[in-house]
C-alpha cells in the first residue's frame, strides 16, 4: 500500500486520507516535508540500516499537494550525506568579479556542487514510500502544536495527530524574521538551452557584480554543459520585494550577451531570509528544525549542508529515542556560535556600506584559498580558515561593526 496520501484537490489543504484514524497515533510526527523533512527521513532510513536499529513509526505532514523542480541547492561536496550519489553537476573552479577585476579559485577535492530539487525530492519520496514505519500526508497545513503529559498533539483541519515526540520545521514566523540584522537574498532564475552558449563549463560563476544599483546586486552563473546553463539575478535587499521584479534585468542582460536563440527551459524564484535568527531553544517534546531554527546561514543563504548536519545528529536522537522509550530531544549544534557571530558581524558592516560589496567579496576570494574558503562556506572552518577570511577583510568597518555601540 502506498503511504504517501494525497489530497484530492489543488485548491488547498484539504482532509488528506481516507486511510488514516481521525487521530493517528505516532511515535514522531514531523511537521513538513521540505528539505528538512525529507532530510531527517532519509537520514532516519540510512542511520537505521548501518546500525539495525528498528524504525519508529513517522508520521511527516507537509501543506503542498505536490512536489516540483521548484528550486536547486548548491554547496561544497565535502561530506558524505544521503543525497550525495545524486549530484548532477560538479566544478572544481568558481570565481567572483566585479568589472574587470576577477578572483578564481580552484580544488580538485573541493567540488562545488548541485543537486536539483526534483531530483531529491523523487529520491526522498520512493524511499518514504517503500517504508512501512514512515506515512507521508500532503496538503496538510498544521494550525497547533499542543504539549500532553506524554508527548504532544498536533491540530490540522479539524483532525489531529498524537506523538512521543515533533519536529517542527516550519519557516520563521513573522516575529523572528522581523528582529533580524541582515537582508533578503532575492533572487530571479532561469534554466536556459542555448546551443554553444561560449560560457566555461568548468568554472561556476559565484558573484557577477552588476552596477547601478543602490543595493549589492548580481549574476549567479552555472554552465551546465557546452549548450545548458543556469544563470539567477540576486539582489541583497533590506525588504523582502517580489523576485519578479528583477526578470527584466535578467532579460536585459541576457540580450547583452548576444547568445542569439535560446529557450527558457525552467524558472526559480525565491527570497532567503540573511538574517540571525534569534535563538529558539527547545528541549523536550516539541523540537524546532530547518530554516526556523537558524540552520541556513545567515551571510550566505546556504542552507544545504547544515541541514544534513542537523538532520544526521537528530536522526540519531531519535533512533535512540526510540530504543530506550526516552523522548526528551535536543537541538542539534549545526555550526559554532563563533562563527555566527562573525555572520552578524559581516551583515552589520555590510548594511553599514551595501556600496562596499563587490569590492569587499572580490578581495575575499583573492585572498583565501580554495580550501579556506569552501570549508568556510560549508561552516566547518579550522581557526587558520576564519583568520585568513578576517584578515582579507578590512579592518575599520567590521572593527566598528563588532562594537556593541
Amino acid at each position: 500500500m502506498s503511504r504517501r496520501l494525497e489530497s484530492g484537490s489543488e485548491s488547498g489543504p484539504k482532509s488528506t486520507s481516507q486511510h488514516s484514524e481521525p487521530v493517528g497515533d505516532y511515535d514522531l510526527v514531523v511537521i513538513g516535508a521540505g528539505l528538512a523533512g525529507l532530510s531527517l527521513a532519509c537520514w532516519l532510513l540510512q542511520l537505521a540500516e548501518d546500525g539495525q536499529a528498528t524504525l519508529p513509526r513517522v508520521c511527516f505532514l507537509e501543506p503542498r499537494t505536490s512536489y516540483s523542480n521548484d528550486r536547486t541547492w548548491c554547496f561544497w561536496d565535502l561530506e558524505p550525506q544521503p543525497f550525495r550519489d545524486l549530484i548532477t553537476h560538479r566544478w572544481f573552479r568558481w570565481q567572483v568579479s566585479q568589472g574587470d577585476q576577477t578572483a578564481c579559485q580552484s580544488d580538485r577535492a573541493a567540488a562545488y556542487a548541485m543537486l536539483p530539487a526534483d531530483v531529491l525530492y523523487q529520491y526522498a519520496l520512493a524511499r518514504i514510500d517503500e517504508s512501512p514505519a514512515f506515512d507521508l500526508h500532503l496538503g496538510v497545513t498544521v494550525s497547533g502544536v499542543e504539549h500532553i503529559d506524554d508527548g504532544a498533539l498536533v491540530s490540522a483541519d479539524q483532525r489531529r495527530w498524537q506523538a512521543k515526540a515533533v519536529i517542527d520545521t516550519r519557516p520563521p514566523g513573522k516575529g523572528q524574521l522581523a528582529s533580524g540584522v541582515g537582508f533578503w537574498q532575492v533572487f530571479s532564475g532561469l534554466e536556459i538551452t542555448c546551443p554553444k552558449h561560449g560560457f566555461d563549463t568548468s568554472t561556476a560563476t559565484l558573484m557577477n557584480f552588476q552596477p547601478g544599483y543602490p543595493h549589492p546586486c548580481f549574476l549567479y552563473l552555472l554552465p551546465l554543459d557546452e549548450d545548458h546553463f543556469l544563470v539567477e539575478w540576486t539582489a541583497f535587499q533590506l525588504e523582502k520585494e517580489s523576485a519578479s521584479d528583477y526578470r527584466s534585468d535578467l532579460d536585459l542582460w541576457l540580450q547583452r550577451q548576444g547568445l542569439g536563440y535560446y529557450e527558457v527551459t525552467r524558472e526559480e524564484s525565491g527570497s532567503l531570509p540573511m538574517l540571525r535568527m534569534p535563538a529558539v531553544q527547545s528541549f523536550g517534546r516539541v523540537i524546532r528544525a530547518g530554516v526556523g531554527a537558524g540552520w541556513m546561514r545567515a551571510a550566505t543563504g546556504y542552507h544545504f549542508v547544515s541541514c544534513q548536519r542537523g538532520s544526521a545528529a537528530l536522526a540519531r536522537q531519535i533512533l535512540t529515542a526510540h530504543a530506550s522509550d526516552d523522548w526528551r530531544l535536543q537541538d542539534p549544534t549545526v555550526r559554532a556560535g563563533w562563527l555566527d557571530w562573525m555572520d552578524s558581524v559581516f551583515l552589520r558592516a555590510l548594511k553599514r556600506h551595501p556600496e562596499k560589496a563587490p569590492q569587499w567579496f572580490v578581495g575575499l576570494f583573492a585572498a583565501t584559498s580554495a580550501a579556506q574558503m569552501s570549508r568556510f562556506m560549508n561552516d566547518q572552518p579550522r581557526w587558520r580558515d576564519a583568520l585568513a577570511v578576517a584578515s582579507a577583510l578590512p579592518p575599520g568597518p567590521f572593527v566598528r561593526a563588532a562594537l556593541p555601540w
